[in-house]
């Protein structure tokens, strides 16, 4: 499950969401079968033309956000057991075991925590903003925040109290505690690293000395990127253990963007093919698998896989409106 995307710079993206409405009819949740192997779940909408997921938990748990039925309202939605929850102007980021969601809100500043339908404000580390990126099932976060000097820091919120990390990225908590992230490094670099118990271990970089983490799974393992000799990013993984980076390959294009790890070591994201395109991909025990060949879309954008295999995703169905959908 998770996981958070960190792009190659280590700033606080906001992200936009912009999309031309057309006329259609609003999704309430279906299923279609897929005879290749995965079958589609449409999670709906809260009454527009829109919906899209951010991130799973390992019992199917859902969450993303939507526009109402004025198909102008953005409300965030927690989706389980076949049913959308209206979360109001919360904007879900992350969601745990527990069914505890951390997001921001469109009202306020500041990182939330929505537990058993209660909002709690975690706050900031003394500046304006703070965007929450993970949450483990122990209840502690992860994510971004100004500070009071203007700064732009990772932080970590655990049992009520939020403190700097010595990062300067954040993508990652595992129930252990460990957080994976990254860090300057020398003169212009930037490296993959692992903060536990005060200790930050460098997991190292390719060529050009840049790399970044995605995410951390309870075995340890870290999926990221480094550059190849090009400057393309390589989804890579780095095992438990081991600073040892092993790069999943690609379609036969130049790169491949990993985007979620799960603990049976299963890691999903997008690779280039031979032909410029861009096509789903799940790696496991060294193969890189074309998931168009199983079924999913090839303008899939996926936001999480948990350790059920399942994959949530954003379709496109038509111009103008978009799906979360679950893959099982």
């Amino acid at each position: 499950m998770r996981r958070g995307s960190i792009g190659r710079i280590p700033v606080l993206v906001v992200a936009a969401l912009a999309i031309v409405l057309v006329t259609g009819t609003a999704a309430t949740g279906s299923t279609n079968g897929s005879a290749n192997g995965y079958r589609l779940l449409d999670l709906g909408t809260l009454g527009g033309h829109i919906s899209y997921a951010t991130a799973m938990n390992d019992r199917g748990a859902v969450v993303g956000g939507s526009v109402l039925a004025d198909d102008f309202t953005f409300h965030g939605f927690l989706w389980r057991n076949g049913k959308m929850t209206d979360l109001g102007l919360f904007r879900p980021m992350n969601i745990n075991n527990k069914g505890q969601i951390v997001g921001t809100r469109d009202d306020r500043t500041g990182a939330y925590l929505w537990r058993a339908g209660r909002l709690i404000d975690i706050g900031t580390l003394g500046g304006a903003f703070a965007v929450p990126t993970a949450i483990n099932d122990r209840g502690d976060v992860v994510g971004m925040s100004d500070t009071a000097d203007g700064r732009n820091v990772p932080f970590l919120w655990s049992k009520g109290r939020m403190r700097e990390l010595p990062l300067n990225s954040v993508s990652d908590i595992n129930d252990k505690g460990q957080v994976a992230g990254g860090r300057l490094h020398g003169t212009g670099g930037f490296h993959a690293t692992v903060w536990y118990r005060g200790k930050v271990t460098d997991l190292g970089a390719g060529p050009f000395d840049r790399s970044n983490t995605y995410g951390i799974n309870e075995r340890g393992w870290v999926i990221g990127w480094t550059f190849s000799a090009t400057q393309d990013e390589r989804g890579t993984l780095w095992r438990h253990r081991t600073s040892s980076a092993t790069d999943v390959g690609t379609l036969g294009g130049a790169y491949t963007q990993l985007k979620a790890i799960n603990d049976r070591g299963q890691v999903v994201g997008v690779s280039q093919a031979g032909n410029g395109s861009e096509h789903p991909v799940l790696w496991r025990r060294g193969v890189l698998t074309d998931l168009t060949t199983l079924g999913v879309g090839t303008g899939d954008h996926i936001a999480d896989l948990n350790n059920r295999g399942e994959i949530a995703s954003t379709i496109s169905p038509e111009f103008g409106t978009s799906r979360a959908v679950v893959y099982r």
